[in-house]
């Protein structure tokens, strides 16, 4: 059986706007003291998934990317559970803030969305090792 990503294997980019939301964020709520900025695949649709951000604690499995940013002062703790991970192996974290139509919030953009329409998952070469049968 193949191994699991590894965060080395994770080609990720934070946009400025992303990392600057986490920061006020992290900085500005205590009830987030300690936790980490978590992504994570929330569901499947024709269209591809959807992805849910939020703040959690370390899950046993999950990988930890941590992202050092000098210049503002701050290291970003990304958490991604191995199925995402294995399914969003390149991919934008940006932040969306839209005042005019009311419209904000973090958006993940997936280089490999295209591939995962429709009933992919009925192909047996496109699941994670461990879903194999």
């Amino acid at each position: 059986m193949e191994k699991t990503i590894t965060a080395e294997q994770l080609d990720i980019f934070v946009t400025d706007g992303a990392v600057r939301q986490i920061q006020v964020m992290q900085e500005n709520d205590y009830t987030l003291k300690g936790l980490s900025f978590r992504i994570k695949i929330g569901g499947k649709g024709c269209e591809g998934f959807t992805y849910e951000t939020g703040f959690s604690s370390l899950h046993e499995g999950d990988i930890l990317i941590k992202k050092d940013y000098p210049l503002i002062n701050f290291e970003l703790h990304l958490l991604i559970d191995p199925f995402t991970a294995f399914y969003t192996q390149s991919f934008t974290l940006d932040y969306l803030l839209d005042t005019q139509n009311n419209d904000e919030g973090f958006i993940v953009k997936n280089a490999a969305d295209g591939q995962h329409r429709g009933k992919f998952f009925k192909d047996e070469s496109r699941l994670p090792p461990w879903a194999k049968k």
